[in-house]
């Protein structure tokens, strides 16, 4: 706590208040419970320094690491930590936990990416969060700017339970940048990429807005190799992602795109057909100005992508032409390992235009995936179309009566069971 005029006056006062100063400090800095410590030092004015949670509890505060290599908030138990009313900045990992079969819900929090810094023997891109060895993880009603997204591996060790999965729920991200120090690291809004099937999972309700040359993002939304079950698929709804492209943003090529379920396979990983993306509903999405694709199926089985919405004018706000592939949808096993097979796109209407006129071409070239009722937009596709999809998103939400983001002012101070600081 700074010490200000009052204070001095305190000390000038008398030895007795003084003691109640330091008593009063004191509790005010252990966050009101026993055990939860916060740093003496800020990095910067209103944030503390890099914490590691290593028990059970709720935590609020402002956390800050200017350095790639230190994740500003790092969790180290497999009890339940709530990470809420807080605002957390990081020049590489914001939330981590490694290891610890974590059991982690973040709510009602902002998070920033920072100026990256040299990293260490493998890439830190800012992610938001990254977990693997997981058994819960609830993301809702936060805001990430300038962030790398959400990352979620490497193996689900839950119950499959409803209080055993993940839910990624009324958030907003803005420019999802995997851009990192001296280079670039695949960045998603949200990754899954973990082993073992998972029940009641969902990503709802999620706005992601990115801009060109501001946001470096592969796949808004990437699964891979990650099952839910026959009773209860993976779902994917209701979200609004607006934005994907190469960095420069004029530049030709570009990998990544909307929402994929994808496959990848190496010697050792077992039966295929075992290991792919399965079970996995996406529906009621919009996506909009996407660079490459909109809505894919790069291998997996047992997928069904259906009444989702896409637009795509092909232009920036300039008026300048994308020089990149624009693609409405695709579906195929890319990987070639006989995974993919039982999927259907239906019912989805789009409007994509290319780099001389409309798009209108699908890409199914394999018979793995089916398709059927899919829809065009008539007519050309322009930046007032974008426009309106957005505000056809604005009435969703409010005829659902959905809220997005924090509710709730950031605090400045720190509440938990047992915080450990760096």
């Amino acid at each position: 706590m700074k010490l200000d005029s009052p204070y001095i006056k305190i000390l000038s006062i008398a030895i007795p208040l003084l003691v109640v100063a330091m008593l009063f400090t004191y509790y005010y800095t252990q966050g009101h419970l026993p055990g939860a410590k916060r740093s003496a030092k800020a990095t910067t004015v209103g944030y503390d320094n890099p914490i590691v949670i290593s028990k059970g509890g709720t935590y609020s505060g402002n956390w800050e690491s200017r350095n790639s290599e230190v994740a500003a908030v790092e969790i180290r138990t497999s009890e339940p930590v709530i990470i809420e009313n807080s605002s957390i900045r990081g020049a590489g990992y914001l939330i981590k936990s490694w290891g610890h079969a974590a059991n982690i819900t973040v709510r009602h929090t902002k998070g920033y990416g920072l100026t990256p810094t040299p990293w260490i023997i493998y890439e830190k891109p800012r992610r938001f969060l990254i977990v693997n060895d997981f058994k819960h993880v609830v993301v809702e009603n936060c805001y990430m700017e300038n962030t790398a997204g959400i990352y979620i591996g490497d193996a689900y060790k839950g119950d499959s339970s409803p209080k055993n999965t993940i839910k990624i729920r009324f958030n907003k991200a803005r420019n999802i940048d995997g851009r990192i120090y001296d280079g670039w690291y695949r960045s998603q809004f949200v990754q899954f990429n973990f082993r073992n099937s998972i029940q009641y999972a969902e990503i709802a309700w999620n706005e992601v807005i990115n801009e060109p040359d501001k946001s470096l993002v592969e796949d808004n939304i990437n699964l891979s190799n990650s099952r839910g079950t026959p009773a209860s698929p993976i779902r994917i709804h209701n979200n609004y992602i607006q934005g994907a492209y190469p960095y420069p943003a004029n530049s030709k090529d570009y990998s990544g795109g909307g929402i994929i379920a994808d496959s990848w396979y190496e010697d050792g990983m077992g039966d295929p057909k075992e290991v792919a993306t399965a079970y996995v509903k996406i529906h009621d999405n919009q996506t909009v100005n996407l660079g490459n694709y909109n809505y894919a199926i790069a291998g997996g089985n047992n997928i069904e992508i259906y009444d989702n919405r896409a637009v795509n004018a092909a232009r920036f706000e300039n008026g300048e032409k994308f020089r990149m592939w624009t693609q409405g949808l695709y579906g195929y096993d890319f990987y070639k390992k006989n995974s993919t097979f039982n999927n259907t796109f239906r019912n989805n209407v789009i409007g994509i235009m290319g780099q001389d006129g409309r798009n209108d071409n699908h890409y199914f070239p394999d018979g793995t995936v089916q398709e059927r009722n899919n829809t065009f937009i008539e007519g050309e596709i322009t930046k007032e179309s974008e426009r309106a999809e957005y505000q056809l998103w604005k009435t969703k939400l409010e005829r659902n009566d959905i809220f997005l983001g924090p509710r709730i002012t950031m605090p400045t101070s720190v509440s938990g069971k047992s915080v450990s600081s760096q």
